[in-house]
């Protein structure tokens, strides 16, 4: 992607004004954050176990039709998406950890929460396409060869495109597609989705590969669940930052200036 000259870029994004827009930028992402973290306090628990049962299989109701409830209800796709089925998914993962539930079963419910996320975010994968390939705003997640944890990553892409990014996401590709992907295209970002179970040195590898074979190394960011580890992730991996918030990686990237559609999850019914 080459860069735009100063007098091809949008006149809303550029120019004397462009501070007060990158300012503006900043404080609307601040209050998707601000909204996103009272709405996690206000889950509504029986609409959150319906899912989890559905997905799990405990009860006669399928995910589709529990969601379509949810949202019949005033609980838009983009809050289900990011908070519901996240809720879910851990709720199947402690279950797990605490002998309460098969592996088998959390396997097919993760499934069945991931097939989900597709359907509400189909419309959100279309924002790609609305991207000028010249125009400096794609970005890419990757999660790691043989990682099987990819709903984090999956709701993560939904999270940037809404906020107007084009994203791709790179599930378990080998080191020479991996390669291939950094000679042919650029990207303003690369966040790695890592779990608890992944490796430092798989993570550094990944992290040295992309500079090793990218024209322009883009700012490399190491989210996920390994960041609740006591570990300096950031120094052992080489990554540039380390963050689990999407909207703090979008600020260290230097990316808020370039947003194009801000999500306001309370006023989304799409």
């Amino acid at each position: 992607m080459a860069e735009k000259s100063s007098s091809d870029r949008d006149p809303i994004l550029s120019g004397p004004g462009s501070a007060s827009v990158d300012a503006l930028a900043s404080r609307a992402l601040n209050l998707v954050a601000a909204r996103n973290a009272r709405l996690a306090n206000q889950l509504d628990y029986a609409a959150a176990a319906r899912l989890h049962d559905a997905a799990v299989g405990y009860s006669r109701e399928d995910v589709a039709s529990v969601i379509a409830d949810m949202r019949a209800n005033g609980i838009a796709a983009d809050v289900i998406a990011d908070l519901y089925i996240p809720h879910a998914a851990r709720v199947m993962g402690d279950e797990w950890c605490e002998d309460r539930m098969s592996f088998a079963r959390v396997t097919i419910g993760t499934a069945r929460l991931q097939s989900a996320l597709r359907g509400l975010g189909e419309h959100w994968s279309s924002y790609d396409a609305d991207v000028d390939p010249n125009d400096a705003r794609a970005v890419i997640v990757i999660v790691v060869k043989d990682s099987f944890h990819t709903l984090g990553a999956m709701v993560l892409c939904g999270q940037l495109r809404r906020l107007g990014l084009s994203v791709r996401l790179s599930l378990g590709a080998s080191d020479g597609e991996l390669r291939t992907i950094f000679k042919s295209t650029e990207f303003d970002a690369a966040l790695i989705s890592a779990n608890e179970s992944e490796t430092l040195d798989s993570l550094r590898k990944v992290v040295e590969l992309i500079r090793s074979t990218a024209a322009s190394c883009p700012p490399i960011i190491v989210g996920g669940g390994i960041l609740d580890l006591d570990i300096d992730v950031q120094s052992a991996t080489g990554a540039d930052f380390a963050t689990k918030d999407p909207i703090e990686a979008l600020k260290l990237c230097g990316l808020t200036k370039t947003i194009r559609k801000i999500a306001i999850p309370q006023q989304r019914r799409g």
